[in-house]
């Protein structure tokens, strides 16, 4: 998954966190697709649900009907993005014990991906049973940084409008058919009752998304909001 970037509009801004999967982790990407003949699913949640259920190496198949939603969250400042996955282990008392499996196999399958630095692993009532490092690599990736800069150079105002996003969230639950079901919520520090064009740099925002994200099926939708959340902006991101 690439969307389209640069001053000339033109070569990848971004790729999908585990759009490629390979034991090598510095292998390019068009390497990995080689040796891959299908590429992951771009919804995380059933890219790991059917990865426990058919790897060739030992996983209890038990272990995907525990994951119910895996996240994505980006953060303006911060070095990479983190992962949280939440399950339905618990009581909190029995939590912590239970999701040591699920989460020494996520880590397996995240594969050093630089997408994401960490992940929590939340049990019942959200509360965080255990914490895992992810990757801590060279040149990890942000997403929200990468918008933030992409939008500054290409989007009308963009100078303007793109310090004022603040997070980026993807979440990613369960759907059907082959499109990615993934939802991206952007967050503004903008405050409706402070300034009266919030809804209009909203509505920018949602359109530069929606032209950076450029068809790919990794979310179909895309949410503005501001910081109050009095105002928001909606957009698709593939055809319904």
């Amino acid at each position: 998954m690439a969307c389209s970037g640069g001053g000339s509009g033109s070569g990848p801004a971004h790729e999908s966190p585990k759009a490629h999967k390979s034991s090598t982790p510095h292998e390019s990407p068009k390497a990995r697709q080689a040796q891959r003949p299908q590429q992951d699913d771009p919804n995380l949640l059933r890219g790991f649900r059917h990865w426990l259920r058919t790897n060739d190496t030992r996983h209890d198949d038990a272990l995907a009907g525990h994951t119910l939603h895996i996240g994505l969250d980006y953060r303006a400042g911060d070095r990479a993005g983190a992962v949280k996955v939440l399950t339905d282990y618990g009581p909190w008392s029995e939590a912590e014990g239970q999701v040591g499996p699920l989460a020494k196999a996520f880590t397996q399958w995240w594969d050093e991906d630089p997408a994401a630095a960490s992940a929590r692993f939340l049990g019942q009532g959200g509360k965080t049973a255990k914490q895992t490092t992810l990757y801590d690599g060279p040149k990890p990736s942000n997403l929200l940084e990468d918008f933030r800069s992409w939008t500054a150079e290409n989007a009308p105002n963009g100078e303007r409008l793109a310090p004022h996003l603040t997070a980026l969230g993807i979440g990613y639950g369960f759907g059907h058919g082959t499109q990615g079901t993934g939802a991206i919520t952007l967050s503004t520090d903008y405050l409706t009752y402070k300034d009266h064009n919030t809804q209009q740099n909203l509505d920018a925002l949602g359109d530069a998304f929606a032209d950076w994200w450029d068809g790919d099926k990794g979310a179909e939708s895309v949410t503005v909001t501001s910081d109050d959340q009095g105002s928001h902006a909606g957009r698709r991101l593939t055809a319904p």
